[in-house]
């Protein structure tokens, strides 16, 4: 008989909890927003963000105390995830906000696994209308990942999956939705998948050339040069395909690089925000002329030469293809007094063999 009684009472046990569950049991639905990847790929950047599901009773003991977020990374072979920082936003997260490398559960074969925890004490609750932002990640890693390595979220509500508690902490845990499914429902990639990135000196200018094998969302390209690897600035800006599953060619030119060492970088940028950079390329760029003034020009032709003693030769050449000018000794000061009317062009030789062709127009 007193195992009857007991059987029962687990049996009302049971299903007093799973009430209790079902009235509570309301998804939190999160975000992952301003995913970057630094330049050397050694770290990844993101913003988590929250909104309330239909359902949400707060700030009161449903409100969320606490978040334990598990994610598998699909990383490059021999990298690992060294470990990583978090910082809350005070006006919704001032608890502990943390990353751990080893949380309950086995990641898939060939993944590792990554834990992001955060704690609130009596903060501004969320609500159902918009998403806020909660605390912002950094991971780091132990060599270079690849741009479109997934990330995937564990969405289930147990030990080893992702949940929220509530201040309550009846029930203990409670489920996470995920606010773009067709992204993160099965995983959210970094940044477009790039296949290649090079660039290389064609005459006085530069060019470079990436592809890519995979893009989602994917907005534009900034190619950014940089002289010394710290100030980077954009020269030119790409559109990208947007969506696609198949190889994908880009191209673009410098056509006034630096004089010495030109490095470049693509800054891939998604709609959303989302942004990674490329591995950098450097081209060593001996050029002949800076600029050439005035143009047009009726008198004296000034050359200005970053390095004269590089010029080996200058010549002008009229639109029909005539050699109008040709001096071995070159001076940076050309008299034009004698010729036409017209378009030339002015080709300098350096010492090393390469050549830079200006356009002038001379009007006497």
């Amino acid at each position: 008989m007193k195992r009857i009684f007991r059987n029962l009472f687990a049996v009302l046990l049971l299903l007093s909890l799973s009430k209790s569950a079902m009235a509570q049991n309301v998804p939190i639905i999160l975000d992952f927003t301003n995913r970057k990847v630094s330049a050397d790929g050694l770290s990844w950047t993101f913003d988590l963000e929250a909104k309330a599901d239909a359902g949400y009773v707060g700030p009161n003991n449903n409100g969320w105390a606490g978040f334990n977020i598990r994610l598998d990374l699909l990383l490059p072979q021999g990298v690992t995830i060294l470990g990583g920082t978090g910082s809350g936003n005070t006006s919704f997260t001032t608890g502990t906000v943390g990353v751990q490398t080893l949380v309950p559960g086995s990641p898939p074969l060939g993944q590792s696994e990554l834990g992001l925890t955060l704690e609130r004490n009596n903060e501004t609750d969320l609500n159902t209308s918009s998403f806020v932002r909660l605390a912002t990640f950094t991971i780091n890693f132990s060599g270079p990942v690849n741009q479109g390595d997934p990330a995937t979220p564990r969405p289930n509500a147990i030990a080893a999956g992702s949940s929220w508690t509530n201040l309550a902490n009846d029930p203990p845990l409670n489920p996470i939705g995920l606010r773009r499914p067709f992204q993160m429902a099965q995983s959210f990639a970094l940044p477009v998948k790039l296949l290649s990135f090079d660039a290389a000196k064609e005459g006085n200018a530069i060019n470079l050339a990436w592809a890519t094998t995979e893009e989602t969302n994917s907005d534009r390209f900034d190619v950014q040069r940089s002289g010394n690897g710290k100030e980077w600035n954009t020269i030119e800006t790409v559109a990208a395909k947007g969506e696609s599953k198949q190889q994908v060619e880009y191209s673009a030119v410098d056509s006034d690089p630096l004089e010495g060492n030109n490095l470049y970088r693509l800054h891939m940028i998604d709609k959303d925000g989302t942004s990674a950079y490329s591995r950098i390329r450097t081209v060593k760029f001996e050029g002949v002329a800076t600029y050439m003034y005035p143009n047009p020009v009726s008198d004296e032709l000034t050359i200005k030469a970053v390095d004269w003693s590089k010029v080996m030769k200058v010549e002008i050449v009229s639109s029909n293809g005539k050699k109008v000018y040709s001096s071995e000794k070159p001076s940076p000061n050309v008299n034009v007094k004698n010729l036409r009317n017209g378009v030339y062009l002015v080709r300098l030789t350096n010492t090393n063999g390469s050549e830079t062709t200006h356009k002038i127009v001379v009007n006497n």
